[in-house]
């Protein structure tokens, strides 16, 4: 997939997400299943992850830099993702905040030169950076296709 055809794809989660203002506050924090994560709880997932991806990987490859060797903890990111959505925050406001962010992550990745997506991903030379990006997007629909099973039963 190419840099136009990643960009496109995150922000189609960003039309989508803004539908999500009709849903009822009690679906919203419905768990999709007994002791899983509910709507809040993905949205806040998806802007965690997008503002990691813009500390941890895009700003090292504008700096055509690798990427840093950090210990990821991704329990540890979900947990403080599901915290937050249900801190007391609006349901408006952390759609909002999605939005935001994610128009943020795909300005960066505009400023990425295109050829750089057929590279291997600084320090993680067996993917490529499209391949690393196709799979954040098969991530996010995973997720949208969640909510949407949830929303319709």
């Amino acid at each position: 997939m190419n840099k136009e055809s990643i960009m496109k794809e995150k922000m189609r989660l960003v039309k989508w997400s803004r539908s999500l203002k009709n849903i009822s506050y009690d679906l919203w924090f419905q768990p999709f299943h007994e002791g899983t994560w509910g709507i809040a709880d993905v949205i806040a997932h998806f802007i965690s992850w997008d503002k990691f991806m813009m500390e941890n990987r895009v700003s090292y490859l504008l700096r055509n830099e690798d990427f840093p060797k950090i210990n990821v903890d991704a329990e540890a990111i979900n947990k403080e993702a599901s915290n937050y959505a249900r801190s007391g925050i609006s349901k408006e406001d952390l759609i909002v905040e999605f939005i935001s962010v994610r128009e943020e992550l795909v300005a960066q990745l505009e400023k990425i030169q295109p050829e750089k997506f057929d590279h291997p991903c600084p320090g993680k030379e067996h993917i490529t950076l499209s391949d690393f990006f196709v799979r954040m997007i098969d991530h996010d629909l995973k997720h949208k296709e969640q909510i949407e099973s949830h929303v319709n039963n």
